[in-house]
């Protein structure tokens, strides 16, 4: 029987084409709000996708290097795809070897696996490349990661990360509202459908969330202890 490869995609890569290329290919694809990487493809690999130009920007900003370390802590076969004209782009700017610093230091600083690709279809037949090679023999997956979190603010964004329908990003926006978790998890509908982003719908669903009982009881013993051992394997610290 052949076996279904699966492939778990960050929720905001639904604008992209990628994903349905990866299904039109064979692959099951499903979402979730990764908490790093946009594509995970087996229980140590994950590739983070950026556009050319967006690369580029996010040296700037310092947000390349705070991903890449990211995604080199959480998998150990970390890959980082860039999409697009980048050399073009590198050839265009006032001072490249700030750009030719950043590949050196995303590669031999952070050991992240770089790839260009010159479009989305390019894109998609890598990670399906990687997900086929990487669910050869027993390894099974894809299981998500989180990577280590290693300043309190940071195991902030990760807890309030579980909430449903947010990510980090909200999650900043969140805490940076609400001052504290215990003020977030005790903050009304109301107040946290107000912070931007949330919305009324996100916001009761999130208190849905909080407020359901723990109930495992209706669960059988073998499939509770089998979901708890993923939960521990999928965080790994």
């Amino acid at each position: 029987m052949r076996r279904i490869l699966r492939v778990v995609v960050d929720e905001r890569e639904k604008s992209s084409e990628v994903p349905r290329l990866l299904s039109s290919m064979g692959l099951l694809v499903e979402y979730r709000v990764l908490p790093v990487g946009d594509y995970v493809v087996s229980p140590r690999c994950a590739v983070e996708r950026k556009a050319a130009r967006d690369f580029l920007q996010s040296i700037y900003v310092g947000r390349l290097f705070d991903q890449a370390r990211r995604l080199s802590e959480a998998y150990d076969v970390p890959v980082m795809v860039v999409e697009g004209p980048l050399y073009e782009l590198i050839d265009e700017m006032e001072n490249p070897r700030s750009a030719w610093g950043a590949l050196a230091a995303v590669t031999i600083g952070f050991g992240v696996r770089l790839v260009m690709t010159g479009s989305q279809k390019q894109t998609a037949d890598l990670v399906y490349a990687l997900a086929l090679r990487e669910h050869r023999g027993e390894r099974r997956g894809p299981y998500v990661h989180h990577p280590r979190a290693r300043e309190l603010w940071e195991q902030q964004i990760r807890s309030a990360s579980t909430l449903p329908g947010v990510g980090p990003k909200l999650a900043d926006r969140l805490l940076r509202r609400f001052g504290s978790l215990r003020k977030l998890f005790t903050a009304s509908v109301a107040e946290v459908a107000m912070v931007e982003g949330v919305g009324r719908a996100r916001a009761e669903q999130i208190a849905k969330f909080l407020d359901a009982p723990y109930s495992p009881e209706g669960v059988g013993e073998a499939q509770k202890k089998l979901s708890i051992s993923l939960l521990d394997e999928g965080r790994k610290d």
